[in-house]
């Protein structure tokens, strides 16, 4: 499960920032699809049988800014961007095994809010430029299989980005990406009894589809997410969260007027992931914030998550639900 929430930050930002550069490569590169930061407590788990409902909150504040060259004119660019999210998951997960393990399917809808400032010199001057608004972001459907055991429990999971956003070349406060993107990943998570400390991990490969409308063609990804936490007698766990990203093969297509861009970066931060109960539902509550370094080609600033998942039907105990959302 999870929310768009960094990944849209990474998507509506760089987006933009290709906007303001040239319309002809608005909205390429400087940003992933795939939803950084979202696998972290819990990340191999599958809940047991029951409707998961998400709700997630997120924001973002970050910048990005280099030398950029479109033909024979050149300039430097930097975007400021401030990004808030709403999300709506729904994780379903049927009583049949397959294969042994449990599968589940969930979709999410994500809306936001975007605000873009941007500024750009080259033989012209100086130019800044500023532009906000809402509405729909694009819409993920993810299928995963996982086999939980007593201390290790493991997941492979296969995520597809369609393009459902509010989308726009040119200089437009894109909430969407009108890119197809496919993702396959695996994630494990060990809890150690006598210590209670859980370690997570995820990989995972992403390619996406050309953007039909600005003939850019992004090239592959790879990303690792990982988590540590305590896990107190009360339902609380505290820990520290990250992620690692990557760019495999450079941009390419008609509209990459940059050339073979390619992007990387790295986040770290603290996470808290709180299960209890309201009547007889079991909730699980995941706050987290990310600070983003080493970016290349990237946006780096800040990310904040938060979100409350409830469980249906409420008679599956609090243990079970705990693995239930990530984000």
């Amino acid at each position: 499960m999870r929310a768009k929430t960094i990944a849209c930050f990474f998507i509506a930002s760089g987006a933009f920032l290709c906007s303001v550069v040239s319309e002809a490569s608005a909205a390429e590169y400087a940003f992933t699809t795939y939803p950084l930061g979202t696998l972290a407590f819990g990340a191999g788990v599958t809940p047991l049988p029951g409707f998961y409902v998400t709700e997630a909150v997120s924001f973002y504040e970050g910048s990005v800014g280099g030398n950029f060259d479109f033909g024979e004119r050149v300039f430097n660019a930097g975007v400021k961007a401030n990004i808030f999210f709403d999300d709506v998951n729904l994780l379903f997960v049927p009583q049949q095994k397959v294969l042994g393990g449990l599968f589940g399917a969930s979709v999410t809808v994500p809306a936001g809010y975007v605000d873009y400032k941007a500024s750009a010199s080259g033989v012209m001057g100086a130019t800044t430029v500023e532009t906000s608004g809402g509405g729909l972001g694009d819409t993920d459907f993810k299928f995963q299989l996982g086999w939980d055991g007593e201390s290790f429990s493991h997941t492979a999971y296969f995520l597809m980005v369609v393009p459902t956003g509010r989308y726009s070349t040119g200089f437009y406060p894109i909430i969407g990406l009108n890119r197809p993107s496919f993702d396959i990943g695996w994630g494990f998570t060990y809890f150690d009894k006598n210590s209670k400390i859980q370690v997570n991990g995820a990989v995972g490969f992403m390619a996406s589809l050309e953007n039909y409308a600005t003939q850019y063609q992004t090239g592959d990804e790879f990303h690792a997410e990982w988590a540590i936490g305590y896990k107190f007698d009360n339902g609380l766990m505290l820990g520290v969260v990250g992620y690692d990203y990557r760019q495999l093969t450079g941009d390419s297509g008609s509209g990459a007027l940059t050339g073979p861009f390619e992007s990387s970066g790295d986040a770290v931060g603290g996470g808290l992931s709180y299960t209890t109960q309201v009547g007889e539902t079991p909730v699980v509550i995941n706050v987290r914030d990310y600070e983003q370094y080493n970016a290349r080609n990237f946006f780096h600033g800040n990310a904040a998550i938060a979100s409350f998942t409830a469980v249906f039907p409420p008679a599956q105990s609090l243990k079970d639900a705990g693995g239930a959302s990530s984000k």
